[in-house]
C-alpha cells in the first residue's frame, strides 16, 4: 500500500520526464532594474512566498482520500462545479483523461482522470515584460490559482471523489499536452499554449480525480494553429535565444521546445523576462 492508504492511480514511468524545480528560483528578487514602493514590494513577496508554500500544500492533497470511493455524478455536478470556479474567477476549465506518458518520472498520481483550469494573466501588466511588475502578475496568478486548485481539490474529495491537486507551478504532469487534449488552446513554437482569448498569457493546473468528467467542447483552432505555425515571433524575438526553430521530439513522444537552462538564464539576467508573454502576437491588447 502507498504512505496515504491507497494506491496511487498511476506512477510516472516516462524517463524523459524528470520533476525539477532550478534553485535559483527559490532566491529570487526584485531587481535592481525597477524601483518599487513599499506596497509593490509587499505584493511581490507575498505573491512569491503564497505560492511557493501553494505548490508545497498541494502536493499534500493526496492525503485524506482514504475513504473516497465515488466515481459516479449527477447530471448536474459539472454545470454546479464550473459555477464555483468561474465565481473563483477560473477563465478556462476543461476535461480529459490522465495521460501516463505525461507523468514525471516516479511521481504517483491520484485519480484517472484531469481537470484543466487555466487563468488569465492580465496584459497591462504583462507588456510591461521584461520587468518586476510583470513578474508580481506572473506570481499573482501562480499564487492564486494554486489556492484556487487546493480549494476545488478539497471540494471534491468532501464528495468522496478522490482527487488531487497540481499546483500551477509545477505539477505532477505536463499541464500543456493535457491542455491541449481538453481543447482549450494550441501548443505554440515555444512550448506555451496558445488560446485565442489570450494568446499565451494564462497559467494552467489539475485536478486529477475518479470522478467521471464530461467531455470539453469542441473548438476549431485550425486558424490558430496556421498562424502560429507561419509568425515565430517569439522565436525570433527570445532573449535569451532559448526556443528551439526545431523542437526535439523523443521517442517517447515528449517535445522538446525550449533550451531550459538558456530560459533560467534569460529570466535571471533580463529581470525575470516573460517576453515571451508579450511578443505573441495573438495575446497583444487583449484585455
Amino acid at each position: 500500500m502507498s504512505e496515504v492508504g491507497i494506491e496511487p492511480t498511476y506512477v510516472g514511468k516516462n524517463e524523459n520526464l524528470v520533476f525539477e524545480i532550478p534553485q535559483e528560483l527559490f532566491n529570487m528578487s526584485l531587481g535592481p532594474a525597477d524601483v518599487f514602493d513599499r506596497e509593490s514590494a509587499k505584493l511581490f513577496s507575498k505573491y512569491i512566498r503564497g505560492t511557493f508554500k501553494g505548490f508545497q500544500n498541494s502536493r499534500k492533497t493526496k492525503y485524506g482520500n482514504e475513504n473516497n470511493t465515488k466515481t459516479k455524478v449527477s447530471p448536474d455536478f459539472w454545470s454546479e462545479f464550473e459555477k464555483k470556479a468561474q465565481e473563483l474567477d477560473v477563465d478556462f476549465i476543461g476535461y480529459t483523461p490522465v495521460n501516463e506518458n505525461y507523468i514525471f518520472k516516479g511521481l504517483k498520481v491520484y485519480g484517472k482522470n484531469a481537470i484543466i483550469l487555466g487563468m488569465e494573466m492580465k496584459w497591462d501588466k504583462i507588456k510591461t515584460a521584461p520587468s518586476g511588475i510583470c513578474q508580481i502578475e506572473v506570481f499573482r496568478v501562480f499564487k492564486v490559482l494554486g489556492d484556487i486548485t487546493i480549494e476545488l481539490t478539497e471540494y471534491l474529495k468532501e464528495q468522496e471523489y478522490k482527487s488531487e491537486a497540481h499546483h500551477p507551478f509545477g505539477g505532477k504532469l505536463l499541464d500543456g499536452p493535457h491542455v491541449v487534449a481538453a481543447n482549450l488552446g494550441v501548443m505554440g513554437q515555444n512550448g506555451l499554449i496558445i488560446t485565442p482569448e489570450f494568446g499565451p498569457r494564462q497559467r494552467w493546473s489539475m485536478i486529477t480525480t475518479d470522478a467521471e468528467i464530461i467531455k470539453t467542447q469542441e473548438r476549431d483552432f485550425d486558424e490558430l494553429k496556421e498562424f502560429c505555425k507561419g509568425c515565430g515571433a517569439c522565436v525570433k524575438n527570445c532573449k535569451g535565444e532559448a526556443i528551439y526553430v526545431e523542437p526535439i521530439q523523443k521517442d517517447s513522444g515528449v517535445i522538446t521546445h525550449i533550451d531550459r537552462s538558456k530560459c533560467i538564464e534569460s529570466l535571471l539576467n533580463n529581470n525575470y523576462c516573460s517576453y515571451c508573454l508579450k511578443i505573441c502576437p495573438v495575446g497583444l491588447n487583449k484585455k
